[in-house]
């Protein structure tokens, strides 16, 4: 079989709109990164611009070109997620460099929930959890965020229905086989 039949690819588009229910002691700037795991124990990281605690939107979009075998492609949709953290930098710089950033709030999203959209793409409000507790009447921050994939392999569709259909605790070998992850793919930042 030729090394090339058994190749995919797909495109992947994380879209960061604004923020809510923000609360700060102190002015700074906001912005979010996200995690993408990329196989091998590898992530890619990305992040958005940084805007002013005062205006919450980004209105920002990431596309990832994935390529790699049409299994481990349908095992990243299948297992892999993405990680949203919300960030708040100091606006004060030290000899020139910017100050560590501190995080307000981590929220993940399986790509699986993409694949179980009719329209495989999702748009939603991401609650996040953060490290302290919050007083009486207070919400969590929330970032608006979109994900959608084009060109999704077909096995990977195949499989999600299977799973939906097979339940939790599923023991048949295509289920078994959607738990393993790997990404032998690059992806490359380009929309």
């Amino acid at each position: 079989m030729d090394k090339f039949q058994d190749q995919t690819a797909f495109s992947c588009e994380l879209r960061i709109a604004r923020a809510r229910n923000v609360e700060l002691d102190s002015k700074g700037s906001l912005f979010v990164r996200c995690y993408m795991s990329a196989g091998n124990k590898n992530r890619v990281r990305f992040e958005t611009r940084e805007v002013s605690s005062s205006n919450l939107v980004w209105n920002q979009s990431f596309c990832l070109d994935c390529f790699g075998t049409k299994e481990s492609m349908s095992n990243m949709l299948l297992e892999g997620t993405v990680i949203f953290e919300l960030r708040w930098r100091s606006g004060v710089s030290f000899f020139g460099r910017t100050g560590k950033s501190h995080l307000l709030g981590k929220a993940q999203v399986p790509w699986k929930t993409v694949l179980e959209s009719s329209t495989m793409n999702i748009e939603k409000w991401l609650v996040m959890e953060t490290r302290k507790s919050l007083s009486d009447g207070v919400k969590p921050p929330a970032v608006q965020i979109g994900m959608q994939v084009k060109g999704t392999p077909l096995d990977a569709t195949k499989a999600v229905k299977r799973s939906k259909s097979c339940g939790d605790r599923c023991q048949c070998k295509s289920c078994l086989n959607s738990q393993l992850f790997a990404l032998d793919g690059a992806l490359e930042f380009s929309c």
